[in-house]
C-alpha cells in the first residue's frame, strides 16, 4: 500500500498531470485523436469482424481483426481491454484498436473488447462481463485451432486483463486455463486502494474492502497457480505517474516470486498515454514486444 497522503493521491493517480509532452487537457485530447486515428486505419487495413454482442448490453461487443485474405487457422489471439478508469465513455472498442495492424501484419488476430463503464454497472459486473468476453474467445481459438491467447490492457485495462489471470475458465473444460499463454500488461492498476481516495471513486463508488477485494494484487497467488506455464510482462512508461511505475513494479516482482515467468519493461520517451498510443508502430518497442510475446 502507498504511503502518500491521502490529500495527495488524487495528483498521483492522474496520468495527465505527468505527462513530458504537453499540458493535462492538451494529452487526453491527444490520446482520444490518436487511438481514433489508429483505430480509422485498423478498419480500413484489415479484415474486420466488428460489433459482435458477447452480453446483453450496447457496450458488451468486440470487434476480431485479422490480416487481410490471411489464413486464420493457427494465429495466436491478442485480446485488448481499453482503459479509462472504468468510466471515460469516450474510450470504447471503437476507439482501441490502435494496435491491431502490426500485430495482424506480423500473423496475429486482435480482439478487442468493449464493456459497460461505472456508474452505470459496478466494477463487479465489468469483470464479469470481461471473463464472459473472454469464455467468447476461448471458443473462437478452439475453432481456429489458435496457438494460444494472450490478454493485454492499458491502465484500467491492465487491471481488468491481470483479474481474469486468476481465473480458470475449466467451467466446461479444464484445458481451457491453459489455452491462455501470456498477458502484456501495460501501465496498469493492482491495487486499488488508494483510488478510493480519489475522484475516480465518484463513479466506481468502492469502499476500501472492495477496492481490495477487486485487486490483482490481492490475488498473486491464485494468479500464479494459473500461470506456471505462461509468460506476463508488465510495461510501464518513462514518464508514467510514480504510482502507476510503484504498482507495475511490486506485481512484477511478486508474481517472479511465486515462479511465474515475468518480464518488467520501462519504455523510454512514452507518457501513460504514448505508451500505448505508439503500438501502431511495427518498429516500436512494445509492439515488437507483443509479436515476441506471441511467438511470431
Amino acid at each position: 500500500m502507498t504511503s502518500i497522503p491521502d490529500q495527495e493521491l488524487e495528483y498521483h493517480y492522474s496520468p495527465s498531470q505527468w505527462s513530458h509532452r504537453m499540458s493535462p487537457n492538451e494529452v487526453i485530447a491527444d490520446h482520444l485523436d490518436a487511438q481514433a486515428q489508429g483505430s480509422k486505419h485498423s478498419l480500413w487495413t484489415l479484415d474486420c469482424e466488428t460489433e459482435i454482442s458477447y452480453g446483453d448490453s450496447e457496450r458488451q461487443k468486440l470487434d476480431i481483426f485479422d490480416k487481410r485474405n490471411s489464413s486464420k487457422k493457427g494465429a495466436p489471439i491478442m485480446v485488448y481491454f481499453h482503459g479509462g478508469y472504468w468510466q471515460v465513455k469516450e474510450l470504447g472498442r471503437e476507439v482501441s484498436s490502435c494496435l491491431a495492424v502490426p500485430l495482424c501484419n506480423a500473423g496475429a488476430t486482435v480482439v478487442v473488447v468493449g464493456y459497460d463503464l461505472t456508474p452505470d454497472v459496478t466494477l463487479d459486473t465489468i469483470i464479469q462481463q470481461i471473463k464472459k468476453a473472454i469464455y467468447y474467445v476461448i471458443d473462437l481459438a478452439k475453432e481456429r485451432e489458435s496457438k494460444g491467447i494472450y490478454l493485454s490492457g492499458h491502465s484500467a485495462g491492465g487491471h481488468l486483463a491481470a483479474m481474469m489471470l486468476m481465473s480458470s475458465f475449466s467451467d466446461f473444460d479444464p484445458f481451457d486455463c491453459e489455452l491462455i499463454k501470456g498477458a502484456m500488461l501495460v501501465s496498469g492498476v493492482y491495487d486499488l486502494r488508494p483510488l478510493t481516495k480519489t475522484s475516480n471513486n465518484v463513479a466506481l463508488k468502492l469502499t476500501e474492502e472492495d477496492a481490495w477485494r477487486l485487486s490483482p494484487q490481492n490475488f498473486v497467488k491464485e494468479i500464479a497457480q494459473q500461470s506456471q506455464h505462461r509468460h506476463i510482462v508488465l510495461a510501464v512508461g518513462e514518464y508514467d505517474p510514480p504510482e502507476f511505475r510503484r504498482q507495475s513494479g511490486e506485481m512484477e516482482k511478486m508474481l517472479r516470486k511465486f515462479g511465474v515467468k515475468t518480464s518488467y519493461l520501462d519504455i523510454p520517451d512514452t507518457d501513460h498515454f504514448s505508451v500505448v498510443d505508439k503500438l501502431n508502430e511495427p518498429g516500436y518497442l512494445l509492439t515488437k514486444e507483443c509479436i515476441r510475446l506471441m511467438g511470431l
